[in-house]
């Protein structure tokens, strides 16, 4: 047992119970975290509805737009917002960025749920709709950086494994609420109310529930680890962490990597595949699906105290030990009208994936500095999630067809897990986990 991870079982045994100040910032936290993710993720349930009414999906440019755009703005935006918020939050504090992320998140939300369609005013509608795509890009680039900053410094240092897992229990829970949302609008609305009326509801109640927690976001203290180093005047901070922190950056990138993939194959291209190579009724499995992502989101929290408990390290590592051991299992006893195996599949996805998730947030929080830490866990996260979790299906879709394996996406996830793996073991001799 290595010295810091010695040092988190110390900090347990001395801990004290939750503060009220705590409570408060764990909760409007996760609460504002959940509301905001669910205000990026609701388009990905009504995007075939939008792409009809507000792409020219007629001509070849229409359909472009509809291809490309979107992809544009869901993840490549989120790496410059990013860049651009953590830089302000590293400079500024970290309670200013906080507020306006949720505000820019909140407004074009609300934008989307009042705009007119193609046919109304044309070309218009659609320049409009990629804008306020880009602006809620942007604001989720600096919002989960920033919450994960934010929220590691309020806490006490023997409650950071918790505070994070409760932050991702609320991120993901605005997964799970969009996808619900979705779920009873498509029940309880008719095709033609849907496309009439029945889209714009969640993106104008998302853009009310966002202004709530711009509104709640007020009543936030700055937290005190920016307090005492504030008068430390770095002009680029992100210059600071490419240059003096590259294997930090590279090592929390990987697991990151790692989640990534995990999420993005398992929970959100894992129904599209059932569906396609193996017959399954689509309705079906995005049922036990939304019930696996509630399941992850919970545990999320039970992965968090654990890691207090004994480090957050060991608790990545189990993790990406489940996904190296079990993937290749997985994908192989999938069969028609085979119910068991996919819920077999979920409940080790879904129990691998939080405790990764759990691990590496907290990991990613302590690598860097405090005064850089927004810039190094922004660049970190949104480089991972932007790239690689973009990229996840088609990467896995390309796997299949060049190998004629539907087995094959199960390696892109062993090999990521081995290399993250390799990277977790890795000593720089840096943390600040006890600095601040």
């Amino acid at each position: 047992m290595d010295q810091l991870e010695s040092a988190h079982i110390d900090q347990y045994e001395k801990s004290s119970s939750l503060t009220r100040d705590e409570i408060k910032t764990f909760t409007i936290s996760a609460l504002g975290g959940s509301l905001e993710f669910y205000d990026f993720v609701v388009y990905v349930f009504f995007a075939q509805i939008i792409a009809q009414l507000f792409f020219d999906s007629s001509t070849p440019i229409g359909g472009l737009l509809l291809s490309f755009t979107v992809f544009a703005s869901g993840y490549l935006a989120r790496v410059f917002g990013g860049i651009i918020f953590s830089h302000y939050g590293d400079k500024s504090g970290r309670k200013n960025s906080f507020a306006l992320t949720v505000f820019l998140m909140a407004a074009p939300t609300f934008l989307i749920g009042v705009l007119p369609t193609f046919s109304q005013i044309g070309i218009a509608a659609t320049l409009l709709l990629i804008a306020c795509r880009i602006a809620q890009g942007l604001a989720i680039g600096g919002e989960i950086p920033c919450s994960i900053t934010f929220i590691y410094e309020h806490a006490h240092k023997s409650r950071r494994g918790l505070a994070c897992g409760v932050l991702f229990c609320g991120i993901i829970l605005g997964i799970f609420l969009g996808s619900s949302v979705g779920a009873l609008l498509s029940h309880y609305l008719t095709k033609e109310q849907l496309y009439s009326w029945g889209w714009r509801l969640p993106f104008l109640a998302g853009g009310v529930l966002g202004l709530i927690g711009v509104y709640l976001r007020r009543f936030l203290k700055e937290t005190p680890v920016y307090k005492k180093m504030k008068k430390e005047n770095i002009k680029l901070p992100v210059g600071i962490v490419v240059s003096q922190y590259k294997f930090e950056l590279f090592q929390t990138g990987t697991s990151i990597w790692a989640l990534a993939v995990a999420v993005t194959l398992y929970l959100l291209y894992l129904p599209t595949y059932l569906s396609v190579y193996h017959g399954f009724e689509s309705g079906d499995i995005l049922f036990i699906n939304s019930a696996a992502v509630f399941f992850y989101a919970v545990i999320i929290i039970l992965f968090g105290i654990l890691s207090d408990r004994i480090g957050p390290r060991k608790v990545l590592n189990f993790g990406l030990i489940l996904l190296i051991a079990f993937s290749y299992p997985i994908f192989n006893n999938f069969s028609a009208n085979n119910f068991n195996s996919i819920y077999f599949c979920y409940a080790i996805v879904s129990v691998a994936t939080a405790s990764i998730t759990a691990g590496s947030i907290y990991i990613l929080a302590q690598s860097f500095p405090a005064k850089i830490r927004y810039s190094g866990a922004s660049l970190s996260y949104n480089l991972a999630f932007g790239i690689f979790g973009g990229f996840t299906p088609l990467i896995a879709t390309t796997l299949i067809k060049q190998t004629n394996l539907n087995t094959s996406p199960a390696f892109y996830m062993i090999g990521v897990s081995l290399f993250a793996l390799c990277f977790s073991f890795m000593k720089s001799g840096k943390t600040f986990a006890h600095s601040d």
